[in-house]
């Protein structure tokens, strides 16, 4: 599995938590996918495939850089901008 602190930084963004306290928002990069882990679901859930994806990691509000919060698997980086703009509406993100 990969370090999730090691992986690229694709895009990056900061919310307001109650429109106070800013919350960096971030899409990584990643070579393959999170399996569950559970022996119970079928090969192609449980193990980890190399198949790249995206996360979408943010911090913990009055955390900085405590990046405690991960959605992985996005299948591309559409869909992981997708979800952060949906879970985060004023999301302002950085240019490159």
């Amino acid at each position: 599995m990969n370090d999730i602190d090691n992986l690229p930084v694709v895009r990056e963004g900061i919310w307001l938590y109650a429109g106070e306290v800013s919350v960096r928002v971030r899409v990584l990069s990643s070579s393959e996918t999170w399996g569950s882990g559970d022996y119970e679901d079928n090969d192609s859930i449980a193990e980890n495939q190399a198949i790249p994806c995206f996360f979408l990691v943010y911090e913990m509000a009055g955390s900085p850089g405590n990046f405690c919060n991960i959605s992985p698997n996005f299948l591309s980086l559409e869909s992981a901008i997708t979800a952060a703009e949906e879970r985060f509406p004023s999301i302002q993100w950085q240019e490159d």
